[in-house]
């Protein structure tokens, strides 16, 4: 037993080597890629593991601002999980969440700039407001202007344009959302997605699949299944491992047509 636990502190300070030989550049690439990974495969640790590397990589002065939107991320990966897994999750996927926006907060500082920031904001806004709506007079307008700085600054980017469908498909019609122009906000973010050809590894690369979840989402609950379908499938091409669709809303329309045939 002593020599388990002696092998496995040796195992440990080996990876604990590792990260402080390894560039921020190095730690933020394979973050993205073990996010990545951890996202497609509802993998807690893993999502863990890639948060450690993206704080690791905030000291760095140079990566900074990238190193905080990244860690922000993993909050809100970690935070989505875990809200799928029950009420009891709720305390501390709410902690997540309220991390994510210490750290977009920090990167709008950094770097005033970057519309990825804010859209990311506008969208953890959102969510937290899913989770309490009471909190909805305060953060809606949070959440807005968020994303109306994400808009001004990067117009033409898919992240930004699928932020903004998402918040049109949630918002109630009495206070300004529209389900029809979130469908359109999803076509015209998909084609931006597909003419997105990042040549910096550290450039945000996430949300393709995401719009055709989204798109799926909006056609089953109208009950078009045959266009769900159509929608869960093009994300799949993209990543035939993206789990929120494979294992999660392939299962719910699965679960409609059967209902429908009956």
């Amino acid at each position: 037993m002593i020599r388990l636990l002696l092998l496995l502190a040796f195992s440990f300070t080996l990876v604990l080597a590792k990260l402080e030989a390894q560039s921020a550049d190095s730690l933020i690439i394979d973050g993205k890629e073990v996010l990545r990974v951890a996202d497609n495969t509802g993998d807690l640790d893993r999502m863990y593991v890639a948060r450690a590397l993206f704080e690791r990589s905030t000291a760095d002065t140079v990566r900074s601002a990238w190193a905080h939107y990244y860690l922000a991320l993993s909050d809100y990966r970690i935070a989505n999980y875990l809200l799928g897994q029950g009420e009891e999750h709720e305390d501390l996927a709410s902690t997540h969440l309220k991390s994510a926006v210490e750290q977009l907060i920090t990167v709008t500082r950094l770097d005033p700039g970057g519309e990825e920031a804010y859209a990311l904001l506008s969208s953890v806004y959102g969510r937290q407001i899913g989770l309490s709506p009471i909190k909805g007079m305060l953060l809606g307008p949070r959440s807005s202007r968020a994303l109306s700085k994400a808009k001004q600054l990067g117009p033409d980017n898919p992240r930004v344009v699928l932020a903004a469908a998402i918040e049109d498909f949630h918002t109630p019609e009495m206070w300004g959302g529209d389900k029809e122009r979130a469908m359109d906000g999803y076509k015209r973010a998909a084609a931006l997605f597909a003419r997105e050809s990042p040549t910096d590894p550290m450039l945000p690369t996430w949300g393709h699949c995401d719009v055709y979840a989204w798109i799926g989402i909006a056609h089953l609950k109208k009950g078009r299944h045959a266009l769900a379908r159509r929608a869960f499938e093009k994300a799949l091409d993209i990543d035939p491992e993206f789990g929120w669709v494979k294992y999660s809303l392939m299962d719910k329309l699965e679960k409609a047509e059967q209902e429908e045939s009956r």
